[in-house]
C-alpha cells in the first residue's frame, strides 16, 4: 500500500535540531501568524501561511499529530452515514478534499473499494441509492461509481465475510494519518515554516503596535520566549474548551483477517456504523461514537469499547473474534463543533468546521474532520484577511500542492517484524533529523506506526530505539 520511491526535493528541509529550531523561532522579532496546535488543521495551517508568502510559526504542547491526527479512522472520506443528516453541503466538500489529498499525497493515500453486504434487495436498493447520491456530489472529483455486486464478488473481495445474498460497492480513501501530517510538516519547513513540537504557548495579551504576545515554554530544557505575532490561530481540536463536544473514537487493530476491500456495516444492533480496513498489512475495525468529558489518550481503548467491536464485526464475519487476534487498539477524540443547548448524541453532531474570531488578531478553528483538513486551514487564512488582520497577499496554492514525501519511513511498514538494528537505526536517525522526533514513543507510534498495529513489537522495540536515540 502507498509505496513511494524515485522522489528527490527540491529544497532542504531546515536543520531540525531542537536547539536550532528554537534559535529561529526567537530571533525573528515579529511574524507574520503564530500557529497553536501540531495536529493535522495546525499543520495545514502552517503550510498554506508560509506557501503564501506569511512568516509562520507553530508550537504543539506534545508531540505532532499526537493527538487524533494519528488516531483517526484512515478514512478520506464524504461521510456516508451525513447523508442521512441530509448535510449534502458538508458531504460535497469533503468529496472534493478526498479527490486533492488523494491526489497530492499518492505515497500515504489511495483509493479503496468497499463492500456494503445486504440481506435482501430492498436493503441493496436503498444502499444504492443513497450511493448513487454520494457519486453525483462528487461530480467530477468522484474517484469510482457504486454499483452492486452478486454475493460471489462480495466473498473474492472480502473472503472473511459471511455469505450476502447481495452487496453494494462504492469507492472512498484510505490513508497513513501520522505520515501525511509528516508530509504536511516537511512541505511547510521547506517553504520557511519554524515548527516547534513539546512547546507549550499561550496568550499573553498584546503589545501597542497590535502585535499578538504569545510566552512559550519548551518541554526539554524549561526555556521560554515571548513572540509577537500579527495573527494567532488556534487550532487544538479536543482541547478547544467549551466551543466543542468531543466523541472517543475506540479501534481495533488485529493480523489480516482476509480483506481485500474495505466493509461498511452501516446499520449494527445498537444503530451505530463499523467499517472494516485492511491498513498497513493488518485489519483495522471501528468505531465507537461516545460522548465525553475530556480527551484521555492511554495506551489502548477502553475494555468497554473493545468487547462491543469484537461482538459487533462478529456478527458479520464466518468465525468470531475474540480478544487474542487483537495486536493493537486507540482511541481518538473528535471535536465536534458545540451547539449550544442541543440534546443531539455526539453521533448526530455535524463534521463540519468553524473558523471564528475569539480576539481583536487572534482567530480559532475548530470541528471538520482529516479529510478536510485542507480546507479548514485555508478557510482560518482567508477569514484572517477578510477580518484585516492579515494583508492580502499570494492566493491560496495548496489544492495543488504536491505534498513532501519520506520514502524510507513511508515504506518502513512494509517490513515491519523484519527489521535490522542496522534499518532500526536509520529509522530512528531519520526520526530524529528529518521530523523532530523526541522520544522513543515518537518514533514508534508516529514515525513507523508500529505502536498502532503491533503493540506487543512495539515493547520488544522499544529499548534499542531509546539506546539509539542516545546516539543522536
Amino acid at each position: 500500500m502507498y509505496k513511494s520511491n524515485n522522489y528527490k526535493e527540491t529544497s532542504s528541509t531546515q536543520g531540525l535540531s531542537r536547539d536550532h529550531t528554537w534559535q529561529a523561532l526567537c530571533q525573528q522579532p515579529i511574524w507574520d501568524i503564530c500557529v497553536v496546535g501540531g495536529g493535522a488543521t495546525g499543520l495545514g495551517t502552517a503550510l498554506d501561511a508560509a506557501s503564501r508568502g506569511f512568516s509562520v510559526v507553530l508550537a504543539e504542547a506534545e508531540d505532532f499529530a499526537s493527538g487524533a491526527s494519528s488516531r483517526s479512522s484512515k478514512m478520506l472520506h464524504g461521510g456516508v452515514r451525513y447523508l442521512q443528516q441530509l448535510d449534502f453541503s458538508l458531504v460535497k466538500e469533503a468529496l472534493h478534499e478526498r479527490a486533492t489529498v488523494l491526489a497530492n499525497a499518492p505515497h500515504v493515500s489511495r483509493i479503496l473499494p468497499f463492500v456494503i453486504p445486504c440481506e435482501n434487495l430492498a436493503h441493496a436498493a436503498f444502499y444504492g441509492s443513497g450511493l448513487k447520491l454520494y457519486d453525483l456530489l462528487a461530480g467530477q472529483h468522484n474517484v469510482g461509481r457504486s454499483h452492486y455486486i452478486p454475493s460471489k464478488n462480495i466473498s473474492e473481495q472480502a473472503s472473511a465475510l459471511k455469505a450476502s445474498a447481495h452487496g453494494i460497492q462504492y469507492f472512498d480513501g484510505l490513508f497513513d494519518d501520522a505520515r501525511l501530517a509528516q508530509s504536511i510538516a516537511r512541505s511547510a519547513r521547506q517553504r520557511g515554516a519554524v515548527l516547534m513540537n513539546y512547546c507549550h504557548a499561550e496568550m499573553d495579551g498584546q503589545t501597542d503596535d497590535d502585535t499578538d504576545l504569545i510566552s512559550l515554554k519548551r518541554k526539554d530544557t524549561s526555556a521560554q520566549h515571548t513572540l509577537r505575532a500579527r495573527c494567532t490561530i488556534f487550532a487544538t481540536g479536543a482541547w478547544s474548551g467549551e466551543r466543542v463536544a468531543v466523541a472517543r473514537g475506540s479501534h481495533i487493530v488485529l493480523s489480516d483477517i482476509g480483506l481485500a476491500s474495505g466493509v461498511l456495516v452501516p446499520k449494527t444492533p445498537d444503530g451505530r456504523v463499523l467499517y472494516m480496513l485492511p491498513w498497513l498489512g493488518h485489519t483495522l475495525i471501528g468505531t465507537t461514537d461516545i460522548g465525553v468529558s475530556n480527551p484521555d489518550y492511554s495506551d489502548t481503548a477502553p475494555q468497554d469499547d473493545i468487547d462491543w467491536l469484537l461482538r459487533t464485526a462478529s456478527h458479520a464475519l464466518k468465525k468470531q473474534l475474540d480478544a487474542s487476534q487483537i495486536t493493537a487498539s486507540f482511541v481518538g477524540y473528535r471535536p465536534l463543533v458545540r451547539i449550544p443547548g442541543s440534546d443531539k448524541s455526539s453521533s448526530q453532531f455535524s463534521r463540519a468546521h468553524l473558523v471564528e474570531r475569539i480576539g481583536e488578531r487572534t482567530l480559532r478553528v475548530v470541528g471538520g474532520k482529516w479529510t478536510t483538513y485542507r480546507r479548514m486551514a485555508q478557510d482560518a487564512l482567508d477569514a484572517a484577511i477578510e477580518h484585516g488582520i492579515l494583508p492580502k497577499g499570494k492566493p491560496c496554492i495548496t489544492d495543488q500542492l504536491v505534498l513532501s514525501p519520506n520514502p524510507l519511513l513511508d515504506n518502513a511498514w512494509l517490513t515491519q517484524g523484519q527489521w535490522s538494528d542496522q534499518e532500526l537505526q536509520k529509522f530512528v536517525k531519520s526520526a530524529v533529523d528529518d521530523e523532530a522526533a523526541c522520544s522513543s514513543e515518537d518514533i514508534l507510534y508516529r514515525r513507523l506506526r508500529t505502536g498502532f498495529t503491533d503493540q506487543s513489537l512495539t515493547r520488544a522495540l522499544q529499548p534499542k530505539v531509546d539506546q539509539f536515540l542516545k546516539t543522536f
